[in-house]
């Protein structure tokens, strides 16, 4: 009998040192440039197939890319840009969901967010602007009237222009490039990951280890300080922010960020974050709050569902910051904030 026990004994030994416990998987991560920025993926999956989903995701991006550029004269954007004006051409599904919202979210803004400014943004060509235009340039550049409008027939989309208004996608193009690469890679059965590109986020999924996500906002005018946040239930989020591309001029910051009411930088606030249900509503937002500065910016964040904000400003010398009511508690302030 004591044989036989211990031989069970050894057998059942034996399969616990046979059955190992189940390695938790580790994030893959690559870096590349596209968008004419760093993108960053990360995804847990199995290492032998990383490379194939790192590849799918990339390829997706730069197919955006290769729709929204106005660097590419081979680009849809360029083409509309050209052939468009008083004169309906058509347009892909995906160039007609990316300006639908933008001019939807646009209108919600009260003009805030303006693609139709592209003729302003060449003039000041950031990032490699030298200096200020003149001031009649600018307002030539704004245009008595511009207008976008979206047409249908028979199930194919079309877009027309006024003369003066040329297209600019880089508030949007980003966001919603990583929006559709996570949507590839969740359809392929990626069940948990981050795409980053440039301040845009989209993440998905639990982490295999359990750990929550937690994201680092940084400090607008310290840049080695971040500001953690916790998950806010958010998948998407997106800043802009001063800092970004600049140049000082008679001791004052000219930034990329333009309003389009009156043709220069905004001024009403120095950096904004903005968490959404889509990247390409964070990116869109992130510029339109920053805009509009921290009350009307707030106060249209505060009327959209499913999306909270931090926003950071100047006000009598001093650096400020306001949150929207849902982000308060997931915003994490070092006491000298």
């Amino acid at each position: 009998m004591k044989v036989r026990v211990g031989l069970a004994l050894g057998g059942v030994l034996l399969i616990l040192l046979l059955v190992r416990p189940q390695e938790v998987l580790k994030p893959h991560l690559e870096r590349r440039i596209v968008l004419g920025t760093l993108v960053e993926i990360k995804l847990y999956v199995e290492p032998d197939q990383a490379d194939s989903l790192m590849d799918l995701a990339y390829a997706e991006i730069a197919r955006i890319d290769s729709l929204m550029s106005h660097f590419s004269t081979a680009s849809e954007l360029h083409r509309i840009n050209q052939g468009a004006v008083d004169t309906a051409v058509s347009c892909s599904a995906e160039m007609a969901q990316v300006l639908g919202r933008s001019m939807h979210l646009g209108q919600l803004a009260g003009g805030a967010f303006d693609i139709t400014m592209g003729t302003l943004t060449r003039l000041w060509n950031f990032p490699d602007a030298k200096g200020v235009p003149v001031a009649a340039q600018i307002t030539a550049a704004l245009g008595d009237r511009r207008y976008l409008a979206l047409e249908w027939r028979a199930g194919q989309s079309y877009v027309r222009l006024s003369p003066d208004a040329r297209l600019d996608l880089s508030g949007v193009a980003k966001g919603f490039a990583v929006d559709q690469a996570a949507a590839r890679l969740q359809q392929v059965g990626v069940a948990c990951g981050l795409i980053e590109a440039g301040g845009d986020i989209y993440f998905w999924g639990t982490k295999p280890d359990g750990q929550g996500w937690r994201f680092g906002v940084q400090h607008p005018r310290r840049p080695q300080q971040i500001i953690q946040v916790d998950d806010l239930g958010l998948p998407a989020l997106a800043t802009s922010g001063d800092y970004e591309q600049f140049f000082i001029h008679e001791g004052q910051r000219f930034h990329h960020l333009l309003d389009p009411a009156t043709g220069y930088p905004g001024r009403k606030a120095v950096s904004a974050t903005v968490w959404a249900t889509a990247a390409m509503d964070a990116d869109i937002l992130a510029t339109t709050v920053f805009v509009l500065g921290p009350e009307a910016g707030l106060k249209l964040v505060e009327s959209l569902p499913q999306t909270e904000a931090l926003v950071f400003f100047e006000h009598n010398g001093r650096l400020q910051h306001r949150v929207s009511s849902g982000a308060v508690e997931y915003v994490r302030f070092n006491a000298a904030e």
